[in-house]
């Protein structure tokens, strides 16, 4: 996590200072140039998947995010262990 926020800071999208409470943490704020990068980045986010989506209704859309949020919920949080043969 260091290396992506030295890389950021780098590059001038966040800015780094001691937490006022808690001197060993840093607090990360983007700067004015991140926010534009990071608009300009969920533009092309939702672009993209306009162009990826686009064979899908709005309700098919919605399935299918409920559908995936429903696999990394049970990846994220430990559901139970399936073996290859179904297990």
């Amino acid at each position: 996590m260091v290396a992506v926020i030295n890389e950021l800071a780098e590059r001038e999208l966040v800015e780094r200072a001691p937490d006022p409470e808690d001197r060993r943490r840093n607090v990360i704020t983007l700067t004015p140039l991140g926010r534009r990068r990071l608009r300009r980045l969920e533009q092309i986010l939702d672009t993209a998947q306009d162009e990826l989506l686009a064979p899908l209704s709005a309700a098919e859309r919605e399935q299918l995010t409920r559908l995936l949020g429903r696999i990394v919920e049970h990846h994220a949080y430990g559901g139970p262990a399936v073996g290859p043969d179904g297990q």
